[in-house]
């Protein structure tokens, strides 16, 4: 520590200064300069171990305050170091006050070090060349008895460098850093003997320091009694105060000091750290810290830290609590806590855009140092959002973020930087297409965060927002482990009903596989999609699908499994119809209504949808069905998720007393082709359409094949269509074994039309 390499060089100095001293006293007496630096010499190496040469020599200007004056000073550097000098001084004067030597007190009233030139290497492995032990260095050398040589007590009044170089060189990573020093000046401090002041004036790092103060004097520094200190530093413009006490000044222990810096800029501070970069911002705000720095436990820390630092335009930083073990596995136990008003303008600094809203308010208790932290108890605010709960980090080995969070209210528009008007819902999203004209796109999932980290957290939300609609008490649990992600148990509710299901994406392999089961009950259709073509429809929604691919069109193309939907009593709004806006089984539904045209809004009794789904294949066997007071509607045909082909047939039955003709839309099968992303439809109202795809093909996908004209009146009544759609008996009665078989493609012809 540079501190310590400070201390010991200064006890060097001062055993040169009180070795000066006596011979000082002893050239008063005797005029006897050659016998003064052979004094010097042996009692700097006796005290050092090292080799002291005085190359010009020693002048002498006797006066009421006499002096010497030796110039050419140099203290020797142990075997293996950069240069052989460790201390160079251009000249050394001493000036020591007559009348206190009577009384065997040497009292040095002043004591200039010019152009000092002092080298501190340190080593890994060993001290360097604070080594100062008597045996390091140079052999030992007895000086002539002197039986003036009595013990004599040292004081000082004064001691100044002036124009000093410390320079330190670590053999490890072979660099080497400097520090001038203009000035330092140690003098008796005039209301208190037993204190020093200081003056220091130097440069560091391309940091400029100016320091003043008090210390504790040279007695408590060299008996080993506590050290005072009260220092003021002002380095490049910002202020630092040190206040307190060292126990051991030798060794540097035993340390009490309160520290505290404050400045009007924190930016100020953060360049003069050497941390400037042109993407922050020109201002942060005023900043202060302040702590108490000690070594109790052998451990040195920093207790009762309070730190404000920053304003809220931008970010406003406050931490209070304590960091341990400073100069090892630094610890830290600090309550923080974050406000912004504008989190968009940290923007720069983060080096990425930050559609957050604010305000911003984030509060807790962090835990941990190095490659572990915890966040717990924190609370946080974004915009219209909450936040609260225990989070942990672990960077060791592979990430690691587990804890618990939850949320009263959480919108996603508060962290998209996203807008709904008040006044009116979000716009509808057209169908994505692919560059090729494709539903589903063939872009690569972005898997590389799941295999980058693990997860394991549980979430809860009292009320989401996620454009205009509002999911309420969602909880689920979240697990990633080694690229698998596992979402268990999750549950929430939305638009009157409730969801619940698990997902599993194993993205650990080359080919990623997903599996996915959702069951929700009861919830509105119409309010799934407001202003939309539908209003009420309490529905029932069963998925259960898995499958493997590194894209949405992939997993799509791959699919397996069951999918279906019940919609109770509901409104279609016949106005709304859209084929770029609604689901395919309303858009049917509205373009075989005959009555669409001339009324604004139909009344729909039921309605289904069942797929079962094979290898990317989906097949329905008249699982497409709905009842409106008018007419019931059957249908079958697959989709064909590979090519997104669709193979879709309608067929109606009046009810109610409306008449069917050949006029008439409802005398015809509807057919439905084309692609998800563009489908197209007709109506075969003479029965001339009479092979939509060949048999062969119509039978392998499992979709329809010859379609004539003796399938006009063939329907099959069907007092519960949208409970036969769903695979299930019509009300009072028992299952039909077959109904739970899977349909063979022999029969499928005779299960859509009831031939």
């Amino acid at each position: 520590m540079r501190v310590r390499s400070f201390v010991k060089v200064g006890v060097v100095l001062a055993a040169i200064a009180a070795v000066a001293a006596v011979g000082l006293v002893i050239a008063v007496k005797s005029m006897n300069l050659d016998r003064i630096k052979e004094l010097l010499t042996a009692q700097v190496q006796s005290a050092t171990g090292r080799t002291l040469t005085i190359a010009g020599p020693l002048e002498l200007r006797p006066s009421l305050v006499p002096s010497v004056v030796a110039k050419g000073v140099t203290l020797s550097n142990p075997p293996g170091s950069m240069r052989p000098e460790m201390v160079k001084i251009d000249s050394f004067e001493m000036e020591v006050a007559l009348q206190p030597l009577l009384k065997r007190q040497i009292l040095v009233t002043r004591l200039i070090l010019s152009s000092p030139d002092i080298l501190i290497e340190t080593d890994a492995k060993g001290p360097g060349n604070l080594d100062f032990s008597a045996s390091a260095a140079a052999p030992k050398v007895e000086p002539k008895a002197e039986p003036e040589g009595a013990a004599f007590s040292l004081d000082f009044i004064e001691v100044k460098i002036q124009n000093g170089k410390v320079a330190w060189h670590d053999r490890t990573s072979k660099k080497t850093e400097t520090a001038a020093i203009q000035e330092l000046t140690l003098r008796r401090d005039k209301t208190d003997p037993a204190l020093l002041t200081v003056r220091l004036a130097a440069k560091a790092l391309n940091h400029t320091i100016d320091l003043k103060g008090t210390v504790g004097g040279i007695a408590a520094a060299l008996g080993g009694k506590p050290w005072p200190l009260n220092l003021n530093a002002l380095v490049d413009g910002q202020n630092l105060h040190v206040e307190g006490s060292v126990a051991e000044l030798a060794a540097f222990k035993g340390l009490n000091l309160k520290v505290s810096t404050q400045g009007p800029e924190l930016m100020d501070a953060i360049r003069a750290a050497g941390l400037n970069k042109p993407e922050l911002p020109q201002s942060l705000g005023p900043f202060a810290v302040a702590a108490r720095l000690n070594d109790a436990g052998k451990q040195l820390q920093l207790t009762d830290v309070d730190v404000q630092a920053g304003k809220r335009e931008v970010l406003l930083l406050s931490a209070k609590g304590a960091v341990k073990d400073l100069t090892g596995a630094m610890m830290a136990d600090l309550a923080v806590n974050l406000e912004s008003d504008n989190p968009a303008s940290l923007s720069k600094m983060a080096g990425t855009d930050i559609p957050v809203k604010g305000p911003v308010q984030l509060a807790g208790q962090l835990r941990g140092g190095g490659k572990n932290w915890k966040m717990t108890g924190f609370k946080s605010v974004v915009g219209g959002s909450d936040l609260a709960g225990d989070l942990a980090v672990q960077l060791e080995g592979r990430p690691r973020v587990s804890g618990k969070v939850a949320a009263a209210t959480l919108n996603v528009a508060d962290f998209t930087g996203q807008t709904t008007s008040p006044a009116q819902p979000a716009a509808q999203p057209a169908k994505a297409k692919g560059r090729d004209g494709r539903l589903f796109s063939d872009q690569p999932l972005p898997l590389a965060p799941l295999r980058a980290l693990d997860a394991d957290l549980v979430l809860q939300v009292g009320k989401l927002t996620v454009d205009d609609r509002q999911v309420t008490d969602l909880g689920l649990t979240l697990q990633l482990n080694n690229g698998r992600l596992a979402v268990k148990s999750f549950r929430f509710g939305l638009a009157g009903g409730v969801f619940e299901g698990d997902l599993q994406l194993d993205a650990a392999g080359k080919t990623p596989t997903l599996v996915l089961h959702v069951n929700a009950r009861q919830f509105e259709l119409g309010k799934l999609n407001s202003g939309g073509p539908i209003s009420g429809g309490k529905s029932d929604l069963k998925v259960d699908l898995k499958s493997s691919g590194g894209s949405v069109r992939a997993l799509m193309a791959g699919a397996t499994g069951e999918t279906s939907l019940s919609v109770g009593e509901g409104r279609l709004q016949n106005k709304a119809m859209d084929w770029a806006a609604g689901d395919l089984l309303v858009q049917v539904l509205g373009a075989i209504n005959p009555l669409a045209k001339s009324e604004d809004s139909t009344q729909m009794t039921c309605a289904a949808v069942r797929f079962v789904i094979r290898d990317g294949v989906a097949t329905t066997d008249k699982g497409l069905a709905m009842r409106t007071a008018k007419v019931d509607v059957v249908g079958s045909g697959t989709v064909d998720l590979r090519s997104e082909q669709l193979d879709l047939g309608i067929k109606p039955r009046p009810r109610g007393g409306v008449g069917l003709s050949l006029s008439s839309p409802l005398a015809g099968l509807v057919r439905v082709n084309g692609t998800l992303a563009k489908p197209s439809m007709g109506i075969d109202a003479g029965g001339t359409l009479k092979t939509a795809a060949s048999v062969g093909a119509g039978v392998a996908t499992g979709g329809l094949s010859t379609l004539g004209e003796l399938l006009l009146d063939k329907v099959s009544g069907d007092d519960d269509p949208c409970r036969t759609a769903l695979g299930q008996a019509p009300q009072g009665q028992a299952k039909p074994k077959t109904e739970t078989q899977k349909p063979q493609s022999g029969n499928l012809l005779q299960g859509i039309f009831g031939r």
